[in-house]
């Protein structure tokens, strides 16, 4: 890797990364919420692709665990602006440095929750789920902050039915992601050194999960 991180960035980085796997697993969004600023105050530089790489086998499991109640046609709809905005997301890519990008990813996280705050329940239709796919694309290319808009389509419906759509999309979104960032050159092995360290207290924090499932299907999510 670039740099060597002290034990305390070690346990830190490791600590937010159980957090967001508890997260992910309990609302099927909120991995990168807790790991992308985590990271960013770490390691830059590791933005987004080994959090990308992390959330692969991450949204694998989701989309395994609650494979039943995926809504596939709101899935086809994100899909197809997913494709549009993973085209912008490598474009933004190309014009930023490490700095730069860490701005940018801080920016995102401000604007998804004001957006979040601000912004009554959307419309659950087809428009909104391919605008909601289409920023999702590109924020999840870009500083891999691909659920908060995803988040707000589907805030409506049913825990199993956000859980396991939002995890199979951002199964398919990340491997765009991925290979458009193969294709520019922004993959390296470093990165991929540093998704694997990671993965192993990610999916601790999927298992530890299976206890707050229940909770938060009983109103809170």
């Amino acid at each position: 890797m670039p740099v060597e991180f002290s034990a305390l960035q070690v346990a830190f980085v490791l600590f937010a990364v159980v957090i967001a796997g508890v997260l992910q697993g309990s609302l099927g969004f909120g991995f990168s919420f807790i790991a992308v600023p985590a990271m960013t105050l770490v390691e830059p530089r590791a933005l987004p692709v080994t959090i990308i790489m992390v959330s692969l086998p991450v949204t694998i499991f989701m989309a395994h665990r609650e494979r039943a109640s995926v809504d596939a046609g709101g899935l086809l709809v994100l899909t197809a602006g997913r494709m549009v905005g993973t085209v912008a997301g490598l474009w933004v890519l190309t014009l930023m440095s490490p700095n730069d990008m860490a701005a940018f990813t801080a920016g995102a996280i401000l604007a998804a929750v004001a957006t979040s705050i601000l912004v009554s329940e959307p419309r659950s239709d087809t428009t909104t789920r391919l605008v909601a796919g289409m920023f999702s694309g590109a924020m999840g290319t870009a500083a891999a902050l691909g659920g908060p808009p995803l988040a707000l389509a589907y805030q409506s419906q049913p825990g199993p039915v956000v859980r396991s759509t939002l995890a199979v999309s951002f199964l398919v979104g990340s491997a765009m992601s991925l290979t458009g960032l193969i294709a520019v050159g922004r993959v390296a092995l470093w990165h991929v050194q540093a998704a694997a360290f990671l993965l192993l207290p990610a999916m601790l924090g999927l298992l530890l999960s299976k206890h707050t499932i229940r909770w938060v299907d009983a109103g809170w999510l």
